[in-house]
């Protein structure tokens, strides 16, 4: 038997070699195979990502339709690929439109001079937010006459900075008799207002908001500017290439879509979980703003019922030239005494 059977000594060997080196061969064509495929993939990412309009944004309330649309799909139904990119400073915004990583960005008019950038090319949208100076609860300070060597933090060369200014004046103080350190970063300012690390800090919402809840006071806000709070600002080139062009105007459009369904927003859910996962806001603070839902006031400076729906935060009744002609005169003066 031993014998009869001798000739599979020599077969079996050389077929197991021959099997091996089949599926070696075999598993090195689907490797190659999978990582075409993947190359294929990867490149077409690549390219998605590129015709994509990049938007940089901060969790404040002028931003807020453009999380909502984005939470909700609105995007999607506009057949717009927007891609959020989210900061917590317009230093890191402007970073992120100057570096070409985004074409649009949250920022100021001034903000836009300190990178000498001056015209009405480079805006798409003015936005009709406020900022709020509030004070710490156990500083004492009840009105800006009080604001005498006191410490306010803000972010510098911003609408921020410029409002402290009139501040100071109206307030019969000299522009040194304050302190202001420079926070960009809007969640640490607030922080460091909230444990009293400073005596005040300039806000936007929803920040004034949580620190008004902590029991720290709103001593006063931006009710007539001759200028708007913030901006939407545009890349260089952008407006003489058709594609971003109709892309920018249909972000117009789907932020007005995605502000009056805010402004009509009923049900708490969506704005609770935009309060807390994209603005990482405390589950308390989150649970009081979608209640009272305070961004829809902002829309509206005198804050008449009547008025809510009626008004944008992206504004139309500023005059650009006229806001950089203020721009030009606070920027001169202000390094003529730094």
């Amino acid at each position: 038997m031993e014998k009869k059977h001798k000739w599979l000594n020599y077969i079996l060997p050389a077929l197991g070699r021959d099997l091996g080196v089949g599926f070696f061969f075999s598993f090195f064509l689907i490797s190659s195979c999978h990582r075409e495929q993947a190359s294929l993939s990867e490149a077409e990412l690549a390219r998605r990502d590129s015709l994509a309009l990049h938007v940089a944004v901060m969790p404040v309330a002028d931003c807020l339709p453009l999380y909502y649309a984005q939470s909700m799909g609105l995007f999607d139904k506009e057949q717009l690929d927007v891609r959020l990119h989210f900061f917590n400073s317009t230093a890191d915004c402007d970073t992120a439109l100057l570096n070409r990583v985004c074409q649009v960005a949250y920022t100021d008019l001034f903000r836009l001079r300190a990178h000498n950038i001056c015209d009405s090319a480079h805006v798409l949208a003015l936005l009709d937010g406020r900022l709020y100076l509030v004070s710490a609860r156990g500083k004492r300070i009840r009105s800006t006459k009080h604001l005498k060597e006191r410490m306010v933090a803000l972010n510098r060369h911003s609408t921020a900075d410029y409002w402290s200014d009139i501040i100071v004046e109206e307030a019969g103080l000299q522009p040194s008799d304050i302190y202001r350190p420079q926070i960009n970063d809007i969640r640490l300012r607030t922080t460091m207002l909230i444990d009293e690390l400073v005596d005040a800090a300039i806000l936007l919402e929803p920040y004034a908001s949580w620190a008004a809840l902590k029991g720290h006071r709103i001593i006063a806000q931006t009710d007539s500017l001759p200028l708007p709070v913030a901006c939407f600002a545009i890349g260089d080139s952008l407006q003489r290439d058709a594609h971003r062009c109709q892309q920018m105007t249909k972000l117009l459009k789907v932020y007005r879509t995605a502000e009056k369904a805010l402004q009509q927003e009923v049900c708490t859910d969506s704005l609770r979980s935009l309060f807390v996962r994209q603005y990482s806001l405390p589950d308390e603070v989150a649970d009081s703003l979608a209640l009272r839902q305070p961004f829809a006031s902002c829309s509206d400076k005198a804050t008449q019922a009547s008025q809510k729906a009626e008004r944008s935060l992206l504004t139309s009744h500023f005059s650009l030239s006229t806001a950089f002609g203020i721009v030009e005169k606070w920027w001169t003066k202000r390094h003529s005494y730094n």
